[in-house]
């Protein structure tokens, strides 16, 4: 090697170790190399600044397929790589070697023929890329076969939820017409309840009482609006008020059971929940002193 070529490979080495140092100018030193036309040490800084396609681009200028492979390597994101080994392809294409763009698909182990055959002249001939197209095929065939299995997975799953909610919508529970209120003991249907698959019965409004401490101040405040809203619908029904409700007395009752009767407050989330609760709160002032032994 000449001695320019000495100089530039020991600089290539310094450079290379000094990739991590904050005090190195790479802009600065691209320009030098550039100015001096060290192609290989101006790939070197173009890899080191994260440009990974214009060190490609002045390798493949110089001629330089080994170094443009290395830098095809380095990006972290798939598609970049792709398209710089696209580039090399495109770039080698020109000669007509097949085995030699075989070689490039093989060794980048991140294109396909599929890639590749754009890049070709019409007057490549594609027998050599027999093998390659039938390992394609082959690739094709097997993901088209996870695909089928997949859907079918996801009929037979759309299936079983369709046949859950009809059941869940056709479900029904029987109670005793003396069913009382788990909370006043009082029967159940002597006002508006609810009754839970579990059999548990509540008044609305005692379920209420024991539902509502336990809201967040958004759905708490979310509650009293919808009764506001239920009021307006009893007055205009009543005619103490002009004009329809803004909302559909329907969707006012769907949202306030959805919010009271989520669970059953007696064997569910609520229950467990109230493990960390202490027997007397906080605001049981009378409570507290009647327990009291001074």
């Amino acid at each position: 090697p000449s001695d320019t070529e000495t100089a530039e490979e020991e600089l290539i080495v310094f450079l290379a170790s000094q990739a991590n140092n904050s005090l190195l100018d790479t802009q600065f030193a691209l320009r030098v190399c550039d100015r001096q036309r060290l192609s290989r040490a101006v790939v070197q800084l173009y890899g080191m600044m994260g440009m990974h396609e214009e060190a490609v681009d002045v390798a493949l200028q110089q001629g330089d397929i080994r170094l443009a492979k290395v830098n095809a390597c380095k990006p972290a994101d798939k598609s970049l790589r792709q398209k710089l080994w696209l580039a090399i392809v495109r770039n080698q294409a020109v000669f007509g070697d097949v085995q030699k763009i075989i070689g490039l698909i093989r060794e980048s182990q991140e294109l396909s023929v599929r890639d590749v055959l754009p890049c070709l002249a019409d007057s490549m001939t594609i027998d050599a890329f027999r093998a390659e197209i039938c390992e394609c095929l082959d690739t094709y065939e097997t993901q088209i076969e996870t695909m089928r299995q997949e859907m079918e997975d996801h009929r037979r799953a759309l299936k079983a939820f369709k046949e859950d909610l009809k059941q869940a919508e056709e479900r029904s529970v029987v109670i005793e017409q003396g069913q009382p209120c788990e909370i006043c003991n009082n029967p159940a249907m002597q006002e508006h309840f609810y009754v839970f698959a579990c059999r548990h019965c509540f008044h609305e409004a005692c379920l209420r009482a024991l539902v509502l401490p336990t809201l967040s101040g958004e759905r708490r405040d979310r509650l009293l609006i919808l009764e506001a809203a239920r009021l307006d619908h009893q007055a205009a029904a009543a005619g103490a008020r002009s004009g329809p409700p803004l909302v559909a007395l329907g969707e006012v009752e769907e949202e306030v059971d959805e919010i009271l009767a989520a669970d059953c407050p007696l064997c569910g989330r609520l229950m467990i929940q109230t493990i960390m609760r202490p027997f007397i709160d906080s605001g049981e002032d009378d409570e507290i002193q009647c327990w009291s032994v001074a």
